[in-house]
């Protein structure tokens, strides 16, 4: 009886004493599937816009002179048949225009007297044939000046195309000789995007990737394709150059000089992807947290591609596991949690 008087308070007590033990800790989390995603592995970019090498075109002139106006400036665009600039012929080419007009007249009196004498047996089959020789000379000097535009005091070089002006060479009271260039002309509508590629990414690229241009700048995306991949070193900008090929109206509305980014994809790989976010790293390597009967439980994995906020991982992990993506820092192997509601889309 006294033993039961002793503990009948104790008895009592019990439920209290159990309300008022702590709960086991908890943390809240957010929860996201494992799942199969299709990823690509990129590489991004940087270059400029420059007119296509293949498409350039030297304006030159075939006499001597000196450029007396300009009628374009550097990076101008042109239409065809629009003025380039004004050459004044050299006065040693008109000199040489005039005495070769000169010769002509004469090798035509020439040829007429000898056939006279011919006529009158006076003058020989060879001798003939040598003032016939002569005209011809004289007359294809002549062409030749003509040719050269030597028969005019001043030129005006045109544009034979729509163009842009990549390159002066020239100014005003300069004097030139025949086949000097004076500037160049880029052809519109075909441009090139040159990036640099460093040297160990260099093998990872291969002509006909895709890839996605974006003025740094600002302006919309555009899809194309890598056109080539060279296998020397730049030595401008110590990286490869792999060049990317615009035609028509996208490369219409490019301007030469302007940097772009690119993004290569360089192959598609379809793996177990989870939330950036969930992927945790520490001394013993990348991890993430997976939800087991109202427990966290540490799994090891290797990351591998990232795209869109999602990475590829491998390890001890299913499709449809459920990953913590938020409250993941406050865990460790084993803890309880509490999975919040998923937020309203």
């Amino acid at each position: 009886m006294k033993w039961f008087v002793l503990f009948l308070p104790m008895l009592l007590l019990a439920p209290r004493l159990a309300q008022a033990a702590p709960a086991a800790p908890s943390v809240l989390v957010q929860t996201v599937p494992a799942t199969l995603r299709d990823l690509d592995e990129r590489l991004t970019v940087y270059g400029k816009v420059e007119p296509d090498p293949e498409r350039l075109r030297a304006v030159t002139t075939l006499s001597s002179g000196e450029v007396r106006k300009l009628y374009v400036g550097l990076g101008q665009r042109v239409t065809p048949g629009q003025p380039l600039l004004e050459l004044a012929t050299a006065p040693q080419a008109r000199m040489a225009w005039t005495q070769a007009q000169g010769r002509v007249a004469s090798a035509r009196i020439q040829l007429q007297q000898t056939q006279n004498l011919f006529g009158e047996q006076l003058a020989t089959r060879a001798d003939l044939a040598s003032a016939r020789q002569a005209l011809g000379s004289a007359e294809a000097a002549l062409a030749a000046l003509h040719a050269q535009g030597a028969q005019h005091a001043t030129q005006v070089l045109r544009a034979s195309a729509a163009a842009v002006v990549t390159q002066l060479d020239v100014a005003p009271g300069a004097l030139v000789q025949p086949g000097q260039p004076l500037l160049l002309l880029g052809a519109q509508g075909h441009v090139w995007v040159r990036f640099g590629v460093e040297p160990e990414d260099a093998a990872r690229v291969a002509p006909g990737m895709p890839v996605t241009l974006t003025p740094v700048f600002g302006g919309a995306p555009l899809d194309a394709r890598v056109a080539q991949v060279h296998a020397v070193i730049n030595p401008t900008t110590h990286l490869l150059d792999a060049v990317v090929r615009l035609d028509g109206a996208r490369a219409a509305a490019q301007i030469p000089g302007a940097w772009m980014r690119g993004v290569i994809r360089l192959r598609a790989t379809r793996a177990l992807a989870v939330p950036r976010s969930a992927v945790l790293d520490d001394a013993r390597g990348h991890y993430v947290f997976v939800i087991e009967r109202g427990h966290a439980r540490r799994v090891a994995v290797n990351a591998g591609l990232e795209q869109g906020g999602w990475i590829a991982v491998q390890g001890a992990l299913v499709p449809g596991a459920q990953v913590v993506s938020a409250g993941n820092y406050e865990l460790h192997d084993g803890m309880a949690v509490r999975i919040a509601a998923a937020p309203a889309r």
